[in-house]
């Protein structure tokens, strides 16, 4: 079901590269509140089950508990953006029946930026990647996703590749993107060893 959600925005021929949805610390927070929401009718629980009317009232609590913690799942696990290979979908998921759908080419990229910010961001790594574009002043904001720096890299790549020369697939361009992480991370592990020699010499 949602993989026909995802792809109903799709082009005709368009290949998905990566789906980049928010991290699941920053579900902590709406599922907290959900968590109080239902808990607190069990503190009257013997009144409430001493008549049909407590009854009903705490069957009613309940649902609506339930209703608002689904309301906050659903917000965000379809919140997210997708990566093609022609442009960037921002799908923007505001309750269970209202959803906002953004897409930028490549071509009209003009930055990529990202973020990490507060405690929890720092302590899991999850922060926010901004996509300034020509089309729009504000540009695309994809808060809350895992690793923003490597989701920065792979927009990043994936324009750069698309401005060199057209017509690439989009496993072409995940294998590009998958072999560049792996060059990167060989790089900074080269670099760390060579920070140890240094400190070791001394």
């Amino acid at each position: 079901m949602f993989k026909d959600y995802f792809s109903q925005d799709l082009k005709k021929g368009e290949g998905i590269i990566k789906v980049v949805r928010k991290h699941g610390a920053s579900f902590l927070w709406p599922a907290f509140k959900t968590f109080l929401i239902l808990i607190v009718p069990f503190f009257f629980v013997s009144w409430l089950f001493s008549n049909l009317v407590g009854l009903l009232i705490f069957l009613a609590w309940l649902g609506i508990g339930i209703g608002y913690g689904l309301h906050q799942w659903v917000e965000w696990y379809l919140d997210l953006f997708i990566l093609t290979d022609q442009r960037i979908i921002r799908i923007d998921q505001k309750g269970l029946f209202n959803r906002k759908v953004m897409e930028y080419s490549y071509d009209s990229i003009e930055n990529v930026t990202y973020e990490i910010s507060g405690l929890l961001a720092m302590a899991f790594g999850y922060g926010d990647v901004k996509v300034q574009t020509s089309d729009s002043k504000d540009g695309i904001v994809i808060d809350k996703i895992p690793d923003p720096k490597e989701a920065q890299e792979m927009v990043k790549t994936v324009q750069a590749k698309m401005a060199e020369e057209k017509g690439f697939s989009a496993q072409e361009l995940i294998e590009m993107i998958t072999e560049n992480k792996q060059v990167s991370e060989n790089s900074e592990e080269k670099e760390e060893q060579e920070e140890s020699f240094k400190v070791k010499d001394l």
